[in-house]
């Protein structure tokens, strides 16, 4: 509200993004803020463990971004020390896939992307769920395979997200 003040904002085309803590805070305000928020991004985050802790208000665009090999917010769930656990990348895609209202079968998304540096070529396959969704929410799944915590990131990434997120405005 302090940035729309000061600044013009499109405010169906607010986003959230961020890596590891971030990436929590990303689900965070989705779940807290669905009426501002249209979509987010979360890198090596997780939203959490339990569903019924998070209540959005309206459906959000919801992309979980993570690497099969990170040892610190694991690809497969885990939980940290003091703060809980968290789901895997794809329950958290899952979850967030009822949240939205869409049918509950994936598709693959394809080809392959090329988005981490330590990992040749293709690295990075996802699985979306868009199907009959709720007005203004889907939910996508980008596996990075190889990828660690703070991946190195090619050039594709930042348009790739950007582009992303731009095409899935609130309604």
């Amino acid at each position: 509200e302090t940035i729309e003040a000061e600044y013009s904002v499109d405010p169906k085309r607010i986003y959230f993004t961020g890596h590891s803590n971030g990436g929590f805070m990303s689900h965070r305000m989705a779940c807290d803020h669905a009426d501002k928020v249209a979509g987010i991004a979360s890198l090596a985050g997780a939203t959490w463990e339990d569903p019924i802790d998070c209540n959005p208000s309206e459906p959000v665009h919801m992309l979980q971004i993570h690497g099969s090999a990170d040892t610190v917010i694991q690809f497969g769930g885990g939980c940290l020390f003091g703060a809980g656990c968290y789901p895997s990348a794809p329950a958290t895609t899952g979850q967030w896939a009822v949240h939205n209202g869409c049918d509950l079968q994936p598709e693959l998304v394809l080809p392959p992307r090329d988005l981490v540096t330590e990992v040749a070529g293709g690295d990075t396959v996802g699985i979306r769920f868009d199907s009959n969704c709720l007005p203004g929410g889907s939910s996508e799944l980008w596996a990075i395979f190889g990828g660690f915590h703070s991946p190195g990131l090619t050039a594709n990434f930042s348009p790739e997200l950007i582009d992303h997120l731009l095409a899935r405005p609130k309604p």
